[in-house]
């Protein structure tokens, strides 16, 4: 007689196709993201299924584009089921379940309450120019401080807060809310958090992730195994090459622009003059003979004149001043 039961990979899988189901379900707890982390502590095998079936789930977003033409729920649940579908097509172990391991009626229903709600939940546009601060208080109560020069588009629906930023910087002060995870796309990083404070900015094809309190989860946008942070901790990372750099710092420094300050331990040139970029209204460069200095110091925020002195005296460079900005090369 033949053996039906399950491989022990197919039932992992389902087990994090259900995991991922259950914690993108509008009822998800805080007791779920815990016996999450549980499971996903047991075998590095639950953390590939895991990683997997997360990958599943966005790429039934991938169909969003088409679903925006037509908002009707029955096209909302034909498209994620013939994704789902295509996708167990190559991978044996999603065929045995319609969708994340659950029957295709299950399947429908999911994608029904989960992305029809997203797709028509409104994307609300933040804006701030150079050398401006803005406040903003999101419904859940979540707070944002917005650097000047920056954009975030906001979508809040009833099973995830999601926030999209490009060149910007922001710090974040998140309600603690295990429903409802809090997701920031920016650039080719994802940063996931239920409830803390952690400061993001990007420039230059650069994601910096500094985090003052709590934990957050940073990952390729694509998937793969996400990069824990906790307090203290700071991530930077280059979309052009995909190196990931870890360092310690100090989590006050990491939101001192907000008081008038820029903290700096041993940061490129380049990285300084995209946050004073932000932080006047005239645009800094680094000269080609400049990019290899770093600065290491305490930059007062106080007027543009005498920030271009006191980094003239720090480092051996001078600046010249344009119709375009200012451009800072080596002495």
């Amino acid at each position: 007689m033949n053996d039906q039961s399950p491989s022990p990979d197919d039932t992992i899988a389902e087990q994090a196709a259900d995991w991922v189901a259950r914690l993108h379900a509008d009822d998800a707890t805080g007791d779920n993201w815990l016996g999450l982390e549980s499971w996903l502590a047991e075998d590095a095998a639950h953390r590939a299924a895991y990683d997997q079936a997360e990958m599943i789930w966005r790429e039934v977003g991938a169909g969003r584009q088409a679903i925006l033409e037509r908002l009707d729920a029955r096209d909302v649940v034909t498209n994620v089921v013939e994704l789902a579908s295509r996708r167990r097509a190559h991978d044996p172990r999603w065929r045995r379940g319609a969708m994340f391991g659950i029957p295709a009626a299950a399947a429908a229903a999911i994608a029904a309450l989960v992305l029809v709600p997203m797709l028509m939940a409104p994307m609300t546009t933040y804006t701030t120019a150079p050398g401006e601060h803005r406040d903003v208080v999101l419904g859940d109560g979540t707070r944002i401080a917005m650097n000047g020069g920056s954009t975030l588009r906001v979508r809040m629906t009833g099973a995830q807060r999601r926030v999209e930023m490009d060149d910007a910087e922001a710090a974040f002060d998140v309600t603690h809310d295990p429903a409802r995870p809090f997701i920031v796309a920016v650039g080719e990083s994802q940063v996931r958090v239920v409830g803390t404070a952690f400061d993001i900015a990007r420039s230059g094809g650069e994601t910096r992730v500094a985090v003052a309190r709590g934990i957050v989860e940073v990952r390729d946008a694509t998937g793969g195994t996400p990069v824990r942070l906790t307090i203290g901790q700071a991530l930077s990372r280059d979309d052009a090459t995909d190196q990931v750099t870890l360092t310690r710092m100090s989590p006050a420094s990491a939101m001192a622009w907000r008081d008038g300050r820029l903290i700096y331990d041993d940061r490129p040139l380049t990285e300084v003059a995209a946050d004073l970029s932000r932080a006047f209204r005239t645009p800094f460069t680094v000269a080609p003979d400049a990019r290899n200095l770093r600065f290491s110091g305490v930059l007062e925020l106080d007027a543009e004149d005498k920030v271009i002195a006191r980094l003239e005296g720090f480092l051996p460079v001078t600046s010249a001043r344009s119709g375009q900005g200012i451009e800072l090369r080596r002495r």
